[in-house]
């Protein structure tokens, strides 16, 4: 999920004196005693092993048939391609065995070695991972942090001394890109959307660890894990304040959801169409239900499972006595242990499928003009206006099954200045605002009477990186792009862009989730002397080269990492690099179809698994007919499996991991 909380350009004479600090650097570089450099095919270096014998503990194989690239048309960004547009059909495998594998030993050893190889190829150069910062009034009770979508509203209190009770008043500094799920893969239009709109699970508070019943009261699955039952709560309405009236929720309504996520086919839409088969997944009668029950489901909550026999046996597993709405089975093409998760994501949020039929229905590869601004939805707010550019308000759902929350309005206000947004919180117009790391300074300490703002710093999963167009020269050249990694000045950044608020990052999986690993990975630093080296090797003449990173409007974190890379590249590497900020409909449209040099952006977990960054920041563009995972003995065992002179051979310490096309 695209960064979706953003700042403006801070502190610019200190930017200045960190980039002037780097520049006298760069004249001790002596770039004038560079070789020149003679264009060369670009290659992609793999990672073998290593020359001397090593006896290996476990050598598992990847095995995948019939590879076939998905057409340039077909291939969406951070779903099937990552952003770089690298095809690799090594990675696109590695994702796949680990995406599907259930043993969880050898799914950290694959996450391990997709880590190792995503700081190897570098289609992205990873930069830092962030910690959040999260400042607020202490009149706010209850609050918590979620690492995929931070808060409910609804679970948040104020206390009753405090100004406007009843009201909550966030800041923050630019308005989102769409209202509608199926569309947006942004966070801030998730941190809005999921206060609309419901999901057949959610989470309790901060939890991680498992998901609660929502929209679903129960479910279950076969023993094979690719048939999935869920209980549809009963008694629920969707709130239409357009035209002010209820819509009954219907399993039918939860089955097209899903069917439109995959059909639109837009950014987010890999969450549902890698998983689950839509076309295969429907409403089911209670008797189908029942007939299926009886030769017996399992079902897992909150570390308990069971077997489950009948409707009766599985409402008692969940403690249920309501309602019911009636049934849905959903296929997937693969047994997927974080099916769960995915299904507490914002582009599984239900929709109503009257509403939407009514106001243009769903078409493949196009946005619903009407979704864009008139969310529909069951959750505990609706929208009453949004004023682009100005703020967004929502107001509490008479409807509600849970019932009213204790804040019956919230107003969003969008204020691109920060010097305006923290002088706003410091006087109590705001209860909650965003505030940049390099100004936290600013509101520490701060008090009205007893009242005091709160700052927490937390850690947090999103990785922000610079994505090389891979499609075309010189980043199709993977000794330039490792040239350009040596040349980014890491702690320049760290302490200007993030107020040492970060921690460099080396590969794809961020610390602290499943598969992390960083012992085995190249620790780029900033080092000119390597910098120039690589280049001379690529073959690449830099004098024929000309960079622009693209940045998306008021990110200042994002335009302090251009600002600084822009001026380090150049001087190191002769290059000339220049930076451009664009409006967020621009960018996102270079974005999708591959029309930039480099771009900067941040991303942060859908759900916490490492599939999630795998998936969509390093997918490789290929199809196969299947992919397998084996483990073996020996090397010469392997080649029962692949072709070992075509194959992609890994080392994660003891461990041997190889990839290849499966042998016929």
């Amino acid at each position: 999920m695209f960064r979706g909380a953003s700042t403006k350009v801070v502190s610019l004479i200190i930017v200045i004196l960190l980039i002037a600090g780097v520049l006298a650097f760069f004249v001790y570089s002596n770039l004038s005693r560079r070789p020149e450099a003679t264009p060369t095919t670009p290659t992609t270096t793999p990672t073998t092993t290593p020359t001397t014998p090593v006896v290996f503990s476990k050598v598992i194989v990847v095995s995948y048939d019939d590879p076939s690239p998905i057409d340039r048309a077909d291939l969406v960004p951070y779903s099937n391609i990552n952003p770089g547009f690298l095809r690799d059909p090594i990675m696109e495998a590695l994702i796949q065995a680990g995406r599907y594998t259930t043993d969880a030993d050898l799914r950290r050893i694959i996450y391990g070695a997709i880590q190792k190889l995503s700081n190897d190829r570098l289609s992205l150069i990873w930069v830092v991972q962030a910690r959040e910062v999260r400042v607020y009034w202490d009149w706010i009770k209850g609050i918590y942090f979620h690492p995929t979508l931070v808060y409910r509203i609804d679970d948040l209190r104020k206390d009753p001394n405090s100004p406007n009770p009843t009201v909550l008043v966030i800041g923050e500094s630019e308005e989102g890109h769409s209202l509608d799920p199926a569309v947006t893969y942004w966070g801030f239009d998730w941190f809005i959307l999921h206060q609309i709109y419901e999901r057949l699970v959610t989470y309790e508070l901060d939890r991680t660890d498992y998901v609660i019943p929502c929209l679903a009261v129960a479910w279950a699955h076969n023993d094979a894990g690719d048939e999935w039952y869920f209980v549809i709560r009963g008694g629920v309405s969707f709130y239409d304040p357009w035209s002010n009236r209820t819509i009954p929720l219907t399993p039918e309504d939860v089955v097209y959801s899903l069917r439109r996520v995959a059909v639109m086919h837009l950014d987010p839409s890999w969450l549902i169409d890698t998983f689950i088969d839509v076309e295969k997944s429907k409403t089911i009668s209670q008797e189908e239900f029942s007939a299926i029950a009886s030769t017996g489901l399992k079902t897992e909550f909150k570390g308990r499972s069971a077997v489950v026999h009948s409707l009766s046996e599985l409402l008692r597993f969940f403690n249920y006595t309501g309602k019911i709405a009636g049934f849905v089975k959903l296929k997937l093409y693969s047994p997927y242990a974080a099916i769960l998760q995915v299904l507490a994501t914002v582009p599984a949020s239900i929709v109503s499928k009257e509403v939407v039929e009514a106001h243009g229905g769903v078409e493949a590869g196009k946005e619903n003009e009407y979704m864009y601004d008139h969310p529909v939805g069951t959750g505990p707010y609706y929208l009453v206006e949004w004023v682009h550019k100005q703020y967004y308000k929502l107001r509490a759902n008479p409807h509600y099954w849970r019932g009213k929350p204790s804040i019956e309005e919230v107003l969003i206000k969008l204020i691109p200045e920060d010097s305006t947004r923290i002088m706003e919180l410091k006087k109590g117009d705001l209860d909650m605002a965003l505030v940049p790391p390099t100004l936290v300074e600013q509101v520490r300490g701060v008090s009205i009477g007893a009242n005091k703002l709160i700052i927490e710093i937390a850690p947090s999963f999103w990785l922000y990186h610079l994505t090389l167009n891979c499609e075309k020269p010189p980043f199709n050249n993977n000794l330039f792009r490792k040239a350009l990694a040596w040349a980014v000045p890491y702690d320049s950044i760290i302490s200007a862009a993030f107020n040492n608020l970060a921690e460099q990052a080396y590969g794809v999986i961020p610390r602290g989730m499943f598969g992390y690993q960083d012992s085995d990975l190249v620790k780029y630093t900033f080092n000119p002397t390597k910098a120039q080296e690589l280049l001379a090797a690529s073959g690449i003449d830099p004098r024929n080269v000309d960079i622009t990173i693209i940045v998306p409007q008021g990110y200042s974190e994002l335009e302090q990492i251009a600002t600084l890379v822009q001026a380090s590249w150049s001087q190191v590497l002769g290059i000339s690099v220049k930076v451009q900020v664009l409006s967020r409909p621009v960018f996102n449209e270079k974005l999708s179809s591959g029309d930039f040099d480099v771009q900067v952006l941040a991303w942060g977990p859908d759900y916490a698994d490492p599939d999630d960054y795998a998936g969509p920041l390093q997918a490789g563009g290929y199809r196969f007919s299947s992919v397998k995972v084996d483990v073996v003995s020996s090397i010469n065992e392997a080649a029962q499996f692949v072709d070992l002179s075509n194959a992609v051979q890994i080392t994660l310490g003891d461990v041997l991991i190889i990839v290849g096309e499966k042998r016929s």
